[in-house]
Parts: structure tokens; sequence; C-alpha cells
């Protein structure tokens, strides 16, 4: 059989681009050529190649196997025959390939070279590969009587087990093969590659659009032909149909599901004689009737003018086409796990080797020799690019990254593929990307390229950024380079080493995998916005957008997508918040599973129960759920009253809305609105207003409250004297003294205050401490040792002495943890240890022997800090304690009780540094927040009066008090975008803590503008020492 080739060839966007001579082309490939094709036929457009156009053509060849070569050219006739031909696609469905042959030069005998032929070959890296078509002869018998034939576009789709179908195609290319085809009485035969559906075709569907003059269509039977598996012999399947297809005849259907009655094999013997076998199909299909009853809601606007289709889901899945209904399914099973998040889908096809077609990638034409890893943990890469201002700066070309390891093992090359909507890296614009690749270990080198061959995908970068969230760094590489074939140095890729790079540390993220249940009730699914914050034992998250993507949330579906998450594990409680927008507002949430893709946990969340304000019992958008693992939950329920104590001072009353948030071990309460007191005025003079919040989850020992006011009403200034908070399980009451003005008027200013807990005692460190040393020896053969080992640690105030790891009853054996405690002076925060393994008889040993350890744990008692040092080192056995290792702490959890200790207030010294470039000042409100080890400030407004504040290469400084937040690990700042001005180039902030005069800065140099960069108005940065 022969085979088809979709020629696309795109006429260049320069003037007088496009041509008025006959075009004509030759395909070149490994088996064959095709001799000159005059391409005149177009499918889209009747005046071809003109300018910046797109045309189509459909070329019928026999198989020329992979295409090596395209000519293309013109005679040079025509008024303006001169030519800029931008570039040629052949999609060659038998080979599973899609090539790009760019060309973007000029075919006219009075520009570039003069040359109006040229031979154009294929790009590699904007070749698109794709499970290979197969070709199927069908044949289509239209009946003999009155009116059978029809003008209208006929399409076919075949169907095969367990749902495999062909996408549906259309027999005829244009109006005069639709006038040719399919007249009474007449057998047309079309040879089409479509996907291949398996050895049998259970149905097939075929139908019409309905247009033309004669529309209506009498079927008599459709035979599909197509070769044997090994090619010695051929299988031809007879659908019958004898009826009409017509709007005006039978029952009025347009389109039908015909099933198999007869199947004819024609086999080749060895004589070379043709066998034919005729069957007949015993178990086809059978055809049933549907009763379909659509109820449209009682409420304004529900009902519609459209026209709907409906989409059966059981066995088989149809095709999206503008022809066919293309319904989402109105109910998914929650046995069909659904999983809609494109990172969990890069995720998916990073671990099979997958490319964005979801097939696997072609390797064949490496062209050196690198150590690709194929196994090993997928783990999410972020990137960021910015453009250059030049011009000529944007491109349209496609964009990739390889990230290399050590030992040459590196990344396969990871795509940069725009959203929907964009078509080029504008200039100066800022784009953010998500990839998930196999991790390298230790990022050596970064390649960044584009597939653009022509000038006129020339490419000045100006930055990337590329972070690696699962080891909290991130690197920022200063390119400002071309990378195009016409300018610069040539090149169109380039290789960045790390140790050019800034490199800061961010956040270190665990990858989830998060499984979210929607309830089986009526009107269950949504449309709204739904925001999930995570709580665990060393930490909280920020509140995230869980994205709507297709028909996701819906009545009894399971929806499945990654998260990256703080590590905080183990996880304690999740907070879930819709905000009421959409169609649908209300939601049914049934429950939310987390699992650990690293360590395999799994934490459920079960909810049952309407998040909604006009439906079920709570009538709320928030609700908190605690963790279950096990059957056993991680947090319990209480009952939290609060009394608010205002001051005997005058005028200290207030009519302002007061605000409170709890903080303690397990997170905190959320904003709790001050609204139901016991008095019916609340917060005035000398008063006590309690409140009462029921069913919420313990938040275990508190720390801290931030409590704050709107500045409304007459008098809204405040004078707060102590809150005081019960936990009625735990029959405990925290106090959190003030004595303070949350007031615009008086005292520092200040309508927002944080409060430590005065019940709290402070540890006294100055005496001697315990350590509890865990080691961990590694699971190898020969990992163990007989003999003992000595630690030391190195703290920030002193060094510890050393301390010797007795190897009594059998301790350091393969895979084992052994646990020592010894007393000690305090060494103050643990930065290393120096870890040596010596003879129990202090003799020199008579052989070479060694100690495999994997990695120590320090836990300091008195307040519960533990420090982890991976090791993974083969200790050499010595006699004397002068040979050791030394091993840098790679994480630290700080407990609770150290992080209250250190909770006392202190002033913020922040200074602000505009920019100095054309538009940098805002008009906008500017707020910071502060993040550090002992948690956050809080959103803090940026203001003073009577100044002009955040102008073009100002400093502005601010004071804010706030309990002490430790080392600073990052600040957010963000704009309204109120203003006549509200863009804001930030250059860079300073924080200093006056209490020990340390000063941190984080660095910015980017725009907080919707119209530049990336349009996004805040900024997280990050410290750089």
């Amino acid at each position: 059989m022969s085979t088809t080739y979709t020629l696309k060839i795109k006429t260049g966007e320069k003037k007088y681009a496009g041509t008025d001579a006959n075009v004509y082309a030759i395909l070149f490939g490994e088996n064959d050529d095709t001799g000159i094709i005059n391409l005149k036929a177009c499918k889209n457009y009747k005046n071809k190649f003109e300018q910046g156009m797109i045309n189509e053509f459909t070329v019928e060849a026999v198989d020329l196997g992979d295409l090596e070569k395209l000519r293309i050219g013109h005679d040079n006739s025509g008024g303006s025959p001169g030519w800029f031909l931008d570039w040629v696609e052949i999609d060659a469905p038998s080979q599973g390939q899609r090539l790009r042959f760019p060309c973007g030069r000029w075919l006219d005998k009075g520009e570039d070279d003069g040359a109006i032929v040229r031979d154009l070959l294929p790009a590699e890296l904007q070749t698109e590969y794709y499970t290979p078509f197969v070709p199927y002869e069908i044949k289509i018998f239209t009946s003999d009587v009155f009116g059978a034939g029809t003008d209208a576009d006929v399409f076919i789709a075949l169907y095969g087990q367990k749902g495999v179908s062909t996408q549906q195609k259309h027999l005829c290319v244009n109006k005069r093969e639709r006038r040719l085809y399919f007249e009474r009485g007449a057998e047309d035969m079309f040879i089409v590659e479509l996907e291949d559906v398996g050895d049998v075709i259970e149905k097939i569907r075929i139908g019409h659009d309905n247009q033309g003059t004669n529309p209506g269509w009498h079927l008599d039977r459709v035979e599909i032909r197509r070769q044997l598996r090994k090619g010695k012999g051929s299988e031809t399947t007879i659908f019958p149909c004898e009826c009409w297809l017509a709007k005006s005849e039978d029952d009025g259907e347009i389109i039908r599901e015909l099933v198999p009655s007869d199947i004819i094999t024609e086999k080749l013997l060895r004589d070379g004689k043709l066998k034919t076998t005729e069957t007949e199909v015993e178990d086809a299909l059978e055809t049933h009737s549907y009763k379909v009853s659509v109820r449209t809601g009682d409420m304004f606007g529900a009902g519609t003018m459209p026209t709907y289709f409906l989409r059966f889901m059981e066995t088989w899945e149809t095709q999206e086409n503008a022809n066919w209904p293309n319904l989402k399914p109105t109910r998914t099973s929650l046995s069909e796990e659904r999983n809609t998040d494109p990172n969990t889908k890069k995720l998916a096809q990073a671990k099979l080797g997958l490319d964005r077609n979801a097939n696997k990638k072609e390797k064949k034409k490496k062209k050196k020799k690198t150590a690709v890893v194929e196994e090993g943990p997928i783990i999410p890469y972020h990137f960021t690019l910015s453009t250059g201002t030049e011009r000529d700066a944007s491109t349209t070309a496609r964009v990739y990254v390889i990230i290399l390891g050590p030992n040459d093992t590196e990344t396969e090359r990871l795509w940069l593929d725009l959203p929907e909507g964009k078509k080029s890296f504008a200039v100066g614009s800022m784009e953010h990307f998500v990839c998930y690749g196999t991790d390298v270990g230790e990022i050596k080198r970064v390649e960044l390229g584009h597939n653009g061959l022509t000038p006129e995908s020339c490419w000045l970068v100006d930055e990337l950024a590329v972070a690696v969230p699962t080891k909290g760094i991130k690197y920022s590489f200063l390119c400002k380079c071309w990378l195009a074939k016409d300018r610069g140095d040539g090149l169109t890729a380039r290789l960045f080493n790390v140790l050019d790079s800034s490199t800061i540390n961010i956040n270190r993220k665990v990858v989830y995998s998060a499984t979210v249940v929607t309830g089986d009730t009526q009107y269950a699914g949504t449309d709204t916005n739904i925001f999930l914050s995570v709580y665990g034992a060393n930490g909280s998250t920020e509140e995230m957008l869980l994205p709507k993507n297709g028909d996701r949330f819906e009545r009894d579906q399971e929806d499945s997508f990654s998260l990256e998450i703080d590590d905080i594990a183990p996880l304690k409680k999740i907070r879930v918040r819709i905000d009421g927008t959409g169609s649908r507002p209300d939601w049914f949430l049934d429950k939310i599973m987390l699992k650990n893709l690293t360590t395999e946990e799994v934490y459920e969340f079960t909810y049952e129960n309407w998040l909604s304000k006009t439906k079920g019992p709570k009538r709320t958008k928030v609700c908190e759920l605690p963790a279950t693992v096990d059957d056993e939950e991680m947090v319990e329920s209480t009952t939290y009253t609060i009394q608010v104590q205002t001051s005997d001072v005058g005028a200290a009353g207030t009519d302002a809305n007061v605000f409170l948030i709890v903080f303690g071990e397990y997170g905190d309460t959320g904003t709790l609105p001050l609204k139901e007191s016991t008095n019916r005025n609340k917060f005035e003079r000398k008063g006590k207003d309690v409140f009462r919040f029921p069913d919420m989850l313990s938040l275990g020992e508190l720390s801290k409250v931030r409590v704050w006011h709107d500045n409304k009403g007459p008098a809204p200034g405040w004078h707060l004297e102590y809150i005081d908070v019960k936990d009625e399980t735990m029959d405990q009451t925290f106090r959190f003294p003030c004595d303070r003005w949350l007031a615009k008027n008086e005292d520092d200013r200040q309508i927002m205050r944080e409060l430590a807990c005065a019940n709290n005692d402070s540890v006294d460190l100055s005496d001697k401490t315990k350590y509890e040393i865990a080691t961990i020896t590694a699971n190898t053969d020969d990992a163990s040792t007989t003999e003992n080992a000595f630690v030391v640690l190195e703290g920030r105030k002193a060094r510890s002495k050393e301390f010797v790891l007795e190897n009594k009853k059998k301790k350091f054996l393969c895979g084992a943890t052994d646990t020592f405690e010894f007393s000690s002076k305090h060494v103050g925060e643990i930065a290393g240890i120096c870890l040596g393994h010596i003879t129990k008889d202090g003799k020199k040993p008579k052989s070479e022997s060694v100690w495999h350890v994997s990695e120590v744990v320090v836990t300091e008692k008195e307040l519960g800090n533990k420090y982890f040092f991976h090791c993974d080192a083969r200790i050499p056995l010595a006699a004397k304690k002068d040979q050791f290792l030394t091993f840098e702490c790679y994480k630290s959890v700080e407990s609770f009780a150290s992080k209250v200790r250190n909770l006392v207030p202190v002033k913020y010294e922040i200074i602000v540094i505009t920019g100095d470039v054309k538009g940098a000042g805002t008009d906008a409100n500017v707020f910071i927040t502060l993040y550090g080890v002992n948690g956050d400030s809080g959103k803090r407004p940026l203001r003073q009066k009577f100044r002009n504040l955040f102008e073009r290469g100002q400093t502005d400084r601010f004071v804010v008090e706030m309990l002490d937040l430790g080392e600073l690990l990052r600040i957010k700042v963000e704009h309204d975008n109120s203003g006549s001005n509200c863009g804001w180039y930030l250059e860079c902030v300073e924080v200093t803590n006056t209490a020990n005069s340390v000063t941190t800065i984080f660095m910015c140099g980017k725009w907080l503008d919707t119209k530049k960069a990336d349009g996004h108005i805040q900024r997280v940065l990050y410290p750089r020492y």
C-alpha cells in the first residue's frame, strides 16, 4: 500500500514574502524519492503562499522510509515570484514522525543568493515522535436508491477492543472531492492512515456534517481492508448499514455506529496461490436504546441556547472533535482515579522516559556518549528565564534545558513549553517552568538551548535560574548572551558551570501525592477556588491554591496531583478553605490523602461535610482536619475560651473590629474574628470580654498570639492589658501580657502586636546538658565493626570533649541504629562533628578494618533540638584519636521549647531600596512578611506619615516591633497594585535585628508590575551571605 504525507508550508512574515509562482517539492527518503510534486490543491486556502500563511497539502506516495531531505522551489512565474519561506513541516504517520525543515531564506532571483530552489534538512530538535499509524483501505458503497448521494463532509472512526479507537478522519480533503464522491450507486475507495486499533475492529462510527446542497445519504455498507501482521495477505471486514443518514429520513440520525457482519481473509500460500476464506462474525456488539432525562436547575439564568451533546463512558472512549459529542462524563466512580495535574503527568512521563506527546523518546541520534540516568528518583526542577530588552531579543523557538551532574550523568532534554496563549519568549519577559527529571546528584553544569535554526529564531537570554526544591538550593546564571545562528558566536546552545552562578539556599521541599475525594451527594462538585495549608511537627506551609484543571472536583470523583510541601513531617493537620467564587461555590469534601513519595508515609484527612455558607450544618468556608495514621488521629479536638482584658487607662476602649491568631506546637488557629462576646459592647475600658471557639483542633502548648484591629470606627485606638487562652481539653490556661497601645496615634503607631506566652519557663543552659548520639551503620556486608568509635561535637559556642562510643553487646552491626548518652557542657548550635574509629585496647590494628557509617543524629536533651549528619563514609580503624573524619550538619530540627524560649520582643529595622531605572517608583501600598526559624511576622504594611515612599533611586527606612524570629530564612514583599503608577522596581531589602545588630540582605533586582517581566506583584526573596 502507498502512504500519505501531510505538508505544512509557512510563508515568512517579511514584507512581500508571498509568491504568485508555482511551487513544487521533492521528498527524499532512505528508500526512494517522490519525484516532483506540484503543490496546487491546498486544503485550507485558495490563494496560496501569502505573507504569514500556513498552507497544508496532502501527498500520496510510496513508502519512502525515514525522510532525509526536502527539495522545494518554484518556477519564477507570476507578477511577484519572489518568496520568503520560513519552514516546512512534514507529518509522516506511517513513520510516526513529524519533521520540521527550517529555511528562513528567500527563494528569489533578486534577493539573498538568487536561488529559487533550496535543499532543506530536518531539524533534529524540532522532530516530534508518536506511535506510527497503519494504512487502512476503506471502501464506501452508496446505495442505488433515489437521492442516495450526498455532498456533505463524511467522516469515520474505527474502534478496537478495550476502548482503543482512532481519531475521527474526514474522507474528503475539499469541497471539490465532496462533490465527486458518494454519488448514487458509487463505490469510493480511500487509503487512510490511522492509529492501530488491534487485530479486531469491533465497530465503526460513520457520519456527516449535514452541509451542502444535498446532505442526505443512503449508505449501503462499508468495507475496511488492511494487511495482516506479517504482511502475508489481507483481511477485509464488512460493516452493513442499508439505511439513511439524513435529517429528513428514517429516524433523522446523521451518525451511525456499525458492527461487522463478515470478515474476508486473503492469504498468500507458499506455492504462490491466494487463499480466500469468508467468516461470519458471531459475537458482534449489540445495539441498545437509552432514555436520557436532563433536568435544568430552577434558578435565574439556568437555561441555555447552545446545542449540547452527551457521551456515555463504559468501555468506549470517544475522541474529541467538533462533529461528535464531546462532553465530560457526568460522573466518575471512585475506582477510576483521575489525575489531571500537569506536574503529576510530567513526573509520570519522566519516570517512563516519555516526551511531551507521551511517547517514547528517540535516542538513536545521540552525538556524544553520556551517562543518561535511566533509573533513580524523579524530582522537580524549577526554571526561571528572563529575556533581554534589546531589539529582536525574543524568540518563538522551543527552549530546552539539560541538567548535568558528576561523572557526565545528565537528565533527558527538559523542554520548557510556554503556556497556552503565549507564543514566544517576549522582549523583557520572565517565564517560570516546572519540569520533572531524574535526580543527577550534585549539579555541575546546565545546558540551555533552543531548536530554532533560522535567523528569526535568535534569542537574547538575560538570566537563567535553576531551583531544586528537594535539595533546598537555587542557582542563578547571569547570561546576557545571544543564542542565535546569526548573532554573537553563532551558537544556539550554551553550557553554564555552577561555579559561575550565584547560589542561595531556599526552602527544602518534599514531593507529596495528594488525592482529593469529592463526596457522592447532589450538587457536591464545585467551580470555586480551593486553598490548602499543611501543618507538621516542624512548621507549616503557606496557603496553596489547588488549580481546577478540566473537570476536577466533581461529584463522587478522585483527583490526584503532586504537591511540593516544606519538609515539616510528621504531618499533624491541614486547613482547607474555599473563596466562594464561581457558578457553583459550594463543595462537599469527603476526604484528602497525602502520600510522602520519599518515605511512602500516608496521611488521611476525613471531613465528609459541606464547605459552604448556605449548605450543611456548619455553614463555613474553612475547615481544619487532623491527620489520621493507622486509624489514630494526630491532633485532639478542643474548645478554646479566650478572655480579653482591656486596660484601665483613658480612652483604652475601641470600636474597631478585633482579630486574633493563636500559635502553638501544632501550628495556628487561623484568623479568629472576636465578634460574639459575653458583653454586648465589646472592648470597653477595664472590660473583660470572653469568646468561645468550640470544635477546634488543639495546638498543644501555646507559644504566642497575634492580635490586631482594622482601625475602623469613631474611636479605633485600643490599650490591651492581656489575653488569656484556655484549652479545655488540656484544662490549662495560657496568659499573654501586653499592656501596650494598638493605635495609629499612640506608642509606636502599630495596630498589630505579637504577644509571647508568659507560662513558658526559661531554661538555664549555663550548666551541663545531656546529648543523645545515635549512629546508623550502613546496611552492607562489610559495614559492621567490633571495635569502638568516638565523636566530638563542634558547636557555635564551644567544642565538646571526646565521647567514646563503646562497642558493648554487639553494637555497630550492619543496618543497626545504636544510641549513646553523654553529659557535657552546652556547646550551642552544633555545626559539625568529628567521627573516629579506634581499637578497644589502644594497640595498632593488625589488619585494615573500616566501619561504614551511614548517618549520625545528635539530640540535645534539655530542649530537644536535633542535628542530622549525613556520613555514608568508611572510617578506617586507628590506634589513636588523632585520625577522624569531619561532617557538617545538613539538617537541624529546633524543638518547640527552644523556639518558645527565644520569643522576646525585638525591633527590626527594614531598609527598602527602590531601583534607579525609569518608572521604578510606585504609589501602591507596600507590605512585607518576614520568615525566620521561630515563625513569621505576619503581613506588615510599610507606611510613614508625611513622606512620599518608594520613589526612583530612593532608600526608605522603617522600624517594626515583633517577637524575635531568629535567623531570617526569607521575606515576601508585595503591593496592592493601587494608585496611578503602581508598578515598582525593587532593588533590595536590608533587615537588621536591633537586638543583636545582625543585618540580612535580600537582593531582588526585579519588577513587581502586572505589565512587566512575569506580571507578579509579589516576590519571595532569600538572603545572600
